[in-house]
């Protein structure tokens, strides 16, 4: 099974994931968690930018980098009966890249032509504003945190989230503005029904 955790920058990704890894392990998956842009070469490009690329070369690099990533990570992963759940997956492309002005309808086919499809998708959806807050916690900004630029992502998110869940069940979007314990639960009761399918 393959599960993407998605949303804006200061969304709770990350701490999500690892929450989720560590219950799956707890009832006895298999977990892997893995992290897009990853370490490899075009994922360091991507994280190393002091500036945007154009919007044309950031997509590439990210689908490089995807490319990568479901090759030597997330298809071994899954054929050897792994839960793997990524921290951003290619729905980020589609929302942050088209964003900028790029095609989501084209971004999504670029990206389902090398990545498999996720069995559920989680929207953790959080205002650019309480993003910004989380994300200056933790310190510098990238080129990717600027305000009105996330705001158009969230947007984008909502309409995935709206889109896709009329195709299939298994995309959830949920209000990451509350308690994180109540985030948490939500989370987890919507991976586990899929799982219990």
């Amino acid at each position: 099974m393959l599960i993407a955790i998605e949303g804006i920058d200061g969304a709770g990704k990350t701490t999500i994931s690892r929450f989720l890894r560590d219950e799956l392990e707890k009832r006895g998956f298999s977990v892997v968690l893995l992290k897009e842009p990853t370490d490899g070469e075009y994922g360091r490009k991507i994280k190393e930018a002091e500036k945007r690329f154009d919007p044309e070369e950031e997509l590439k690099l990210f689908l490089l980098d995807r490319k990568e990533d479901v090759e030597k990570n997330i298809l071994p992963a899954l054929k050897n009966g792994k839960v793997v759940i990524m921290d951003r997956y290619y729905i980020s492309s589609i929302a942050y890249q088209g964003a900028r002005g790029l095609d989501m309808d084209e971004i999504r086919r670029m990206n389902e032509e090398i990545a498999p499809k996720p069995d559920v998708v989680i929207i953790l959806d959080v205002s650019p504003q309480e993003g910004l807050r989380r994300v200056g916690n933790r310190g510098s900004r990238t080129v990717f945190e600027e305000e009105s630029y996330l705001a158009k992502v969230r947007e984008n998110f909502l309409k995935i989230g709206d889109m896709w869940s009329e195709t299939t069940r298994n995309v959830k979007i949920i209000n990451a503005e509350r308690e994180l314990e109540e985030v948490k639960k939500d989370v987890l009761d919507a991976v586990l029904r899929v799982l219990s399918r």
